[in-house]
């Protein structure tokens, strides 16, 4: 069967539209919040005018803030597993009960997400387009864990490449293609918000505050539809019809 773009992206906004609510309670705990406090708390130092001087400077802040930021990102992971729940589970799920079914799968999905981000990561230094091919093979590995109940991390990524089999270029490029889309749009709308902001509240106080939450509430929002994304491509790889194969 064909895997077809506008078929997962109908499938990635129906399943948005019938959780909206659900999904929203998610993103603005897990994904706006920590944004919002660690751009508050744990703002960036001005870059600096020499690459020599960036990486001392960004060196610097993650030793000095690495553990809250590592704290953020597994607030964010809890959040990514709540919502896998919630679109997975047919019976339907409570918030609640998605972030109590969150709590025992988040080590295996750190774990696995840790394996998977290697991966992709060496990929790309060899070359760039290894990376974006495993990308499309494992970049649906959390989706794959949370659908199908795992907690091996390595099982889930054999599940995963099973059912990428083929397709490895084809989901790589809707991934990008959403991808690029969203951050093309969250840069048109935060400059010209920005710039709106800017100009009526300054750069300093109630505008740099404005600004921090429009930009948390834009990431919030391009993660959610990222995850949602991915279950979209899992549900199209796993529906009747396809094959998981090694």
């Amino acid at each position: 069967m064909k895997f077809s773009y506008s078929a997962v992206w109908n499938d990635t906004a129906r399943m948005f539209g019938g959780n909206a609510s659900l999904l929203l309670a998610i993103a603005g705990c897990f994904f706006f919040l920590p944004a919002l406090l660690v751009g508050y708390l744990l703002p960036q130092p001005q870059q600096a005018t020499t690459l020599e001087g960036m990486i001392v400077e960004l060196s610097a802040y993650l030793v000095a803030n690495g553990h809250w930021l590592l704290l953020a990102n597994v607030v964010n992971m809890i959040g990514a597993i709540a919502i896998y729940l919630l679109l997975f589970n047919s019976r339907g799920h409570t918030v609640g009960g998605a972030i109590a079914g969150s709590v025992p799968i988040l080590l295996p999905y750190l774990l696995l997400s840790i394996l998977s981000s290697f991966f992709i990561g060496v990929g790309l230094m060899l070359f760039i387009l290894p990376g974006l091919y495993l990308l499309g093979r494992l970049g649906i590995s959390g989706a794959v864990m949370v659908a199908e109940d795992l907690r091996n991390p390595l099982a889930a990524i054999a599940r995963t490449w099973g059912w990428t089999k083929g397709r490895g270029w084809s989901v790589a490029g809707l991934i990008i293609l959403v991808a690029v889309t969203g951050i093309v749009l969250i840069f048109v709308v935060g400059a010209v918000l920005g710039s709106v902001i800017l100009l009526s509240l300054g750069r300093e106080g109630v505008g740099a505050l404005i600004l921090l939450i429009l930009d948390s509430a834009m990431s919030a929002a391009f993660s959610t539809v990222m995850l949602v994304l991915m279950a979209a491509i899992y549900r199209a790889l796993a529906a009747p019809g396809e094959t998981s194969g090694t």
